[in-house]
């Protein structure tokens, strides 16, 4: 009868462990890496560097601008920051993106040589 309570004992505890492993391992780890990417608008090496400073927040590990492709390519811990935070932040540096529009108060501050809009920065 000891070895049978014995038994039980040790089946039970080796099956809540392995629920527990699995559970755990359903979780999204706070830890997680994402790259994603947002199409931005702009023209030069001006605008390269401003679209990828300003992208670069906190959570945000890596953020490439290519020029040919109007692609941001963007490396973050989702538990930090969401891809919306860093979008409204390269709309905020004066750059449109494919759902947000940089207010013009913004785009009027860019250098002439990013006038990506009308080929002409109005100041």
């Amino acid at each position: 009868m000891k070895n049978i309570i014995s038994v039980l004992a040790l089946t039970f505890i080796t099956l809540v462990m392995m629920v527990s492993a699995n559970a755990n391992a359903q979780k999204p780890s706070s830890k997680s890496i994402v790259t994603d990417s947002l199409f931005v608008r702009g023209v030069c090496g001006s605008c390269k560097d401003r679209i990828e400073n300003a992208a670069l927040i906190k959570g945000v590990k890596k953020v490439s601008w290519n020029k040919e492709t109007q692609y941001l390519t963007v490396i973050y811990k989702p538990s930090k920051v969401s891809l919306d935070e860093i979008e409204d932040e390269v709309v905020l540096a004066g750059h449109d993106t494919k759902d947000k529009k940089a207010l013009d108060k913004n785009y009027n501050k860019l250098p002439a040589c990013c006038a990506y809009r009308s080929g002409i920065a109005p100041h």
